[in-house]
């Protein structure tokens, strides 16, 4: 088996409000080599206070909720003269020191609270959803980004990474290693041996032991090219991994092959959730399926991963794997990507979900965008997050998102839209619930031709079996879309 991608942290993690310390630095990006730079994630403590983190347990508790011990824990006022960066051994001229935000945020949605971490490769992976009663005060630290021109080397060659600050006062918390491979920043993974093993596991014939649910669904950009949102569900117990005296230890990342009609890989996209943080010292023991480990111990062992890439018109198929180094589950999805003409009436696919929740009020767009590779879907100030599984419970609320994107001479004219929606029966075609129209006026963003729409559907009236909900939008002058769908079922 091909050398496993590998984690170590250690820090106090028996007093639970701690932590999320650990969780948050873990969760940088890892160290990248971009054209003829290598950017150094990394994290300065406050030596004093962080050896009382390890020793003092009055920090515990909500004493850690003081916004001004929050803010002595990480020192965010540096510059690039206060570090040194060596490679090999050898110090290196440091190009520049940026503060960044943390990859790790809390969201709040209407299923509970959960951790989310941007991947490595720009998509957004988020853990299971813990009480809304669940304490979620955690730390978020904001890291340093060094970067420096690296002396000559072998592609493929490996070098040891020392960060040190001036001051004998501050603690560096970064990466210790990195490897010679130029990366895309939208396939961390390719080239590596993670990456490697999860392609050999993708073309190989071995069954999937990992139960991965894949769904893809495509928005428009442009006329000659569509967003392709991708999501991943998948049982966290399953996967591998191992809490052995205060430290976890797992490798959990996804790729997506995607292959034209003629079997021509048209794209590539890779992401890393957890956990290659090195500090130095190596996991002993080959991690394992754990048990009996606390919400905290295994808060960052995610269950569900979502990333979006853009495709041309075409016929497509997906193919898509999750690993945790050990085992892996693989799954293929066919999609077609339709053209469109922007001065018709036109309409995107159907997602569904079960989640939503307020999008940040600080974006000018009325959603956060987390990094280049993903974008929330969001209509008036709801972000909706599309589901892979797509069983629901009778008792639950079915949210659908979808665009309506209007021709331009409808935004200078009164002509007005809307959206008709209805559920079908599945066996029989039979219409079970036809919805009221949909008035799309209040939904139109200004200076936007796409109008973001997400309703919720009452799904109580109706009984066990298949469905499909259809989707179709029309004008004021006759004119329609045709209808999109999507397939439900209800348990």
């Amino acid at each position: 088996m091909t050398k496993r991608i590998k984690l170590t942290w250690a820090l106090l993690v028996n007093c639970a409000s701690l932590f999320a310390l650990a969780s948050i630095v873990s969760a940088q990006d890892p160290i990248r080599v971009e054209s003829n730079q290598v950017l150094v994630p990394a994290v300065v403590f406050d030596k004093r206070l962080y050896t009382q983190l390890q020793s003092d347990t009055s920090f515990s508790g909500p004493s850690v909720q003081d916004p001004h011990l929050r803010d002595a824990i990480a020192v965010r006022s540096l510059v690039a003269k206060d570090f040194h960066l060596f490679e090999d051994g050898m110090e290196q001229r440091i190009q520049s020191v940026t503060l960044e935000r943390p990859a790790f945020s809390i969201a709040r949605d209407n299923l509970g609270n959960h951790f989310e971490i941007t991947g490595s490769g720009g998509g957004r992976w988020a853990d299971p959803d813990q009480p809304k009663t669940a304490v979620n005060d955690w730390l978020l630290l904001p890291r340093y980004v060094i970067s420096y021109v690296p002396p000559p080397s072998l592609e493929g060659s490996c070098h040891q990474i020392k960060v040190k600050t001036s001051s004998h006062n501050l603690f560096v918390w970064s990466r210790s290693e990195y490897c010679n491979i130029p990366h895309s920043a939208s396939d961390p993974l390719k080239g590596t041996e993670f990456g490697k093993q999860m392609e050999d596991a993708l073309a190989s014939a071995e069954t999937s032991k990992i139960d991965l649910t894949v769904q893809a669904v495509p928005f428009y950009t442009s006329a000659g090219a569509a967003r392709v949102y991708v999501k991943f569900e998948f049982p966290w117990k399953s996967l591998e991994y191992e809490v052995k005296d205060g430290t976890l230890h797992a490798s959990i990342g996804a790729l997506l092959m995607v292959y034209d009609k003629d079997g021509t890989l048209a794209a590539r996209f890779s992401d890393f959730a957890c956990c290659d943080n090195d500090t130095g010292s190596k996991p002993t023991a080959k991690p394992q399926a754990s048990r009996g480990h606390s919400v905290q111990d295994t808060s960052q062992i995610p269950n569900r991963y979502e990333t979006q890439f853009d495709l041309l018109p075409g016929e497509y198929q997906i193919r898509a794997i999750l690993s945790d180094g050990v085992k892996f589950g693989r799954q293929q999805v066919p999609l077609t990507v339709q053209s469109f003409e922007w001065n018709q009436l036109a309409l995107s696919e159907v997602a569904l979900s079960r989640r939503i929740r307020k999008a940040p009020a600080e974006s000018p767009a009325g959603s956060a965008r987390m990094s280049e590779g993903y974008l929330p879907l969001v209509s008036k100030g709801i972000e909706i997050t599309p589901a892979a599984d797509t069983c629901f419970k009778k008792e639950e609320l079915l949210y659908t998102y979808f665009e309506v994107y209007k021709p331009e001479l409808a935004a200078k004219s009164a002509i007005a839209i809307e959206a008709h929606l209805r559920v079908v029966d599945a066996n029989t075609g039979s219409v079970r619930m036809n919805l009221q129209a949909v008035n799309v006026a209040p939904y139109v963003k200004a200076g936007s031709s796409v109008i973001p729409i997400a309703r919720g559907i009452s799904l109580k009236n109706l009984s066990k079996g298949a469905y499909r909900l259809e989707v179709r939008a029309s004008d004021s002058t006759g004119k329609s879309t045709p209808w999109r769908t999507a397939n439900f079922t209800i348990e």
